[in-house]
């Protein structure tokens, strides 16, 4: 299969981006004619999208036609609102219906500001979201083993949480239990989605996962990116390609990890002659970032960005973090009204399923999960007796 006619525009033909495999390519020449100020001329323009998302019909102030699409939508959204209040008015709309009607409007705004696509962006948000809830604790099963078999739940930190956050309260304790391990599966989720979100918002593309035998080193057609989370193609003349590496915050790399990673963004650097970035999008301060100092050791031209400065690098936009949380205020409203799930109704369920069982076996239910969680056949707990399982040794068993 042959690259489009089309290469990708402010970049010399022999950059090996140029070079990527097909479908990238074309991701990243939509990423250069999607910018906002591309699909729209005007605010007025912008508006008219907006009011016709939302099977509004409201008369865009003629002034907007004067106005660039960024400026009239890069404002907060109680800015917004206000903007929106006075058009509302004309059609003889005010008061709560007013604020609902001028909400929605602001609230789908920022969508349009962020996405080409924000209903398709919402809807593979949501998905992924439906999805992660039905691993949430929903059973008793669910919090006393993870998925590794040594991830029991701790009777001593179970007691500690009756008693010194409850009052004794075991219900909530509980409840406490399952919330932290649906916060742990929180933040897994939000580290991916955020990739995935800013990767598809106006001017980016979601870097592909490494691939292949070795994953560090770059394939333009196979592994094009290795060690990058979002890559931006120029949009301007003379600009160059821009290669993100992102994290949730600055604490969620170690900082054994800055060499590799810098390694990483040195050889994407040098490769398509791009600028690299290390973003952290949550913290409002480079001191005490774990990874950056080895990651600057290791490529000395990188920028290390964190909080508003990394979100505006990465979206373009002074309000790159409420675009971002527009799109996750939706889509997690939308799964709450589907799914339901709630911390106080399964804590209930799991306090009847260990009171029941306590019941049955004659001893209180603390007592049973003590045992539960430390009793096991006394050659599975001693190295000097423990035998792996028959799979582990077939791997290692003579051969025949």
């Amino acid at each position: 299969m042959n690259n489009p006619a089309q290469p990708l525009r402010f970049l010399p033909p022999n950059n090996p981006v140029q070079r990527v495999n097909p479908s990238l390519l074309s991701y990243l020449i939509a990423a250069q004619n999607n910018i906002l100020e591309s699909e729209f001329e005007s605010a007025a323009q912008l508006y008219a999208k907006v009011f016709d998302d939302l099977s509004l019909s409201l008369d865009v102030p003629a002034h907007l036609n004067d106005v660039a699409p960024q400026e009239a939508s890069d404002k907060s959204l109680a800015q917004l609102m206000e903007d929106f209040a006075p058009i509302l008015a004309k059609k003889d709309i005010v008061g709560s219906t007013a604020r609902i009607h001028a909400a929605n409007l602001a609230q789908r705004t920022h969508l349009v500001r962020a996405f080409q696509q924000p209903d398709e962006v919402l809807q593979q948000v949501t998905s992924k979201v439906e999805e992660v809830i039905r691993s949430f604790p929903h059973e008793a099963t669910d919090i006393e083993r993870g998925r590794n078999p040594g991830d029991v739940l701790d009777p001593y930190i179970l007691t500690a949480t009756q008693i010194l956050l409850y009052g004794g309260n075991f219900q909530n304790a509980i409840g406490a239990t399952v919330a932290h391990k649906a916060l742990m599966i929180i933040e897994g989720l939000m580290g991916h989605l955020h990739e995935d979100v800013i990767g598809m918002m106006r001017g980016n593309v979601r870097a592909p996962e490494p691939r292949g035998f070795n994953q560090e080193q770059i394939d333009p057609h196979d592994n094009p990116f290795p060690g990058a989370d979002i890559v931006q193609p120029p949009i301007w003349p003379n600009g160059a390609l821009r290669v993100h590496q992102v994290k949730s915050k600055t604490g969620s790399a170690k900082g054994g990890d800055g060499k590799r990673l810098g390694d990483q963004l040195n050889r994407l650097r040098q490769y398509y002659r791009a600028d690299v970035f290390y973003d952290a999008l949550i913290g409002n301060t480079l001191r005490g970032h774990r990874s950056m100092r080895g990651v600057l050791n290791s490529e000395p031209h990188a920028v290390v960005l964190v909080g508003n400065a990394a979100f505006h690098e990465l979206t373009r936009s002074t309000i790159g973090p409420e675009l971002l949380l527009r799109v996750y205020q939706s889509a997690f409203s939308e799964v709450a009204d589907t799914t339901g799930y709630r911390i106080e109704t399964m804590a209930a369920g799991i306090v009847s399923t260990f009171r029941a069982r306590a019941k049955e076996a004659g001893e209180g239910y603390l007592e049973l999960l003590l045992s539960n969680s430390i009793s096991s056949s006394p050659d599975q707990q001693d190295s000097r007796t423990y035998s792996p399982p028959s799979r582990s040794r077939s791997r290692s068993g003579p051969k025949s």
